[in-house]
Parts: C-alpha cells; structure tokens; sequence
C-alpha cells in the first residue's frame, strides 16, 4: 500500500504524464486544419484520463476511472463482475460534460462572430 506522500506523488506524476499525451496529440493534430476535431479529441482524452473514481467499495483513495474500470473488468470474477459498471458513471458524465461545453462554446463562438 502506498503511504499518503507516495500517493500524492503517483498522483502528480500521472497528471503530468497526462499532459504530455495530450500535448503530444494536440501537436499531432495541429498538423490537420480541422478545430473542431481537435478540441472534441483533446476534451475527450482529458475526460477520460482524467476522471478520478475509487479504487474499490469502501475504499477513500482515488484512482484514473478508465483504469479502474479495465482492472474491475480483468479482475473481479462470478457476483463482482457487475464492479466494472461502477467507473462507467463517472466517465460518461464527464464526457457529457465536455460534450456540453464543447458545444457551448461552439455556439458562442458562432453567435459572436
């Protein structure tokens, strides 16, 4: 088990990680001329590698949901396999989320120009 430093370190190291990815896939679509495409696949890789969930039922610590939800589907077995389903809540609000801003500023940006 990871002390309360190391997990914040974990934490922070992923985070970056994240960014870089991102980054580099933003750098990657640069190079096409469409915007669009490029915000809805940035929003969408931010909301789905950045969406924290618990680890397990019971557990306080945190963990990336898209991984806890691979690991829950790998893992558990017989009555727990319905576990997996517990990090598809949080992935699929928040990429409502980002679906909703994104759209939002869409059409603000279409209104104002």
């Amino acid at each position: 088990m990871l002390t309360e430093t190391e997990y914040h370190v974990a934490w922070f190291v992923y985070i970056i990680a994240t960014f870089g990815v991102v980054t580099t896939v933003w750098r990657a679509l640069s190079l096409l001329d469409f915007v669009v495409v490029k915000k809805v696949a940035i929003g969408v890789l931010l909301a789905l590698l950045l969406t924290p969930w618990t680890v397990s039922v019971g557990e306080p610590r945190l963990a990336p949901a898209l991984f806890v939800g691979v690991f829950d589907a790998t893992l558990q077995k017989g009555a727990e396999g319905a576990a997996m389903y517990r990090a598809l809540f949080p992935l699929s609000v928040s990429l409502m989320v980002v679906v909703l801003l994104l759209t939002a500023e869409h059409l603000l940006n279409k209104k104002y120009r």
